[in-house]
């Protein structure tokens, strides 16, 4: 059993709030400045490892092990990070460097999109529902956005 004194003080709202603004940060970054386009599962991976923190950092962030914990669990993201995302774009030694410390980058996002939620709860009152709320519709929007639900669909056969 996970020892309740180890638990941090990371909320779930934040995660989902975080979460859905990581996704689109991540795929701008990608796609606007490396210049890359991937299929969409490799953008959801790399969300859902960022996400993954939130079980270190909510369950473990008091743990005496806290620190091995964390830093154990970010080589593995940098790793998985660099796996899925850097080895398989096309581009020179300095773009595939750039975007394997794209990694910290997109780790900073997520934790600042995170902390706009805790931020709206703690300091101005805003309900948490207010965010997840906000985070549903921003889900919403992504699969709208990436399913390419607004772009016209020229897929039918055309006749001369």
């Amino acid at each position: 059993m996970i020892d309740p004194d180890w638990m941090g003080r990371v909320n779930f709202y934040e995660l989902v709030f975080g979460t859905f603004l990581s996704y689109f940060f991540l795929v701008l970054m990608w796609e606007q400045i490396f210049n890359t386009k991937f299929d969409e599962w490799r953008y959801i991976i790399i969300t859902f490892l960022g996400a993954s923190f939130f079980l270190v950092n909510h369950y473990f962030q008091n743990a005496p092990f806290y620190l091995w914990l964390i830093c154990g669990y970010s080589l593995v993201f940098f790793i998985l990070y660099y796996i899925i995302g850097v080895i398989p774009m096309q581009g020179f030694f300095l773009k595939k460097t750039l975007a394997a410390l794209s990694s910290i980058v997109f780790t900073i996002a997520f934790i600042l999109f995170e902390n706009i939620a805790r931020l709206g709860v703690d300091n101005y009152g805003i309900n948490e529902f207010w965010f997840m709320l906000i985070a549903y519709f921003g889900y919403l929007l992504i699969i709208l956005w990436r399913g390419e639900v607004f772009k016209p669909r020229f897929q039918q056969n055309k006749e001369l």
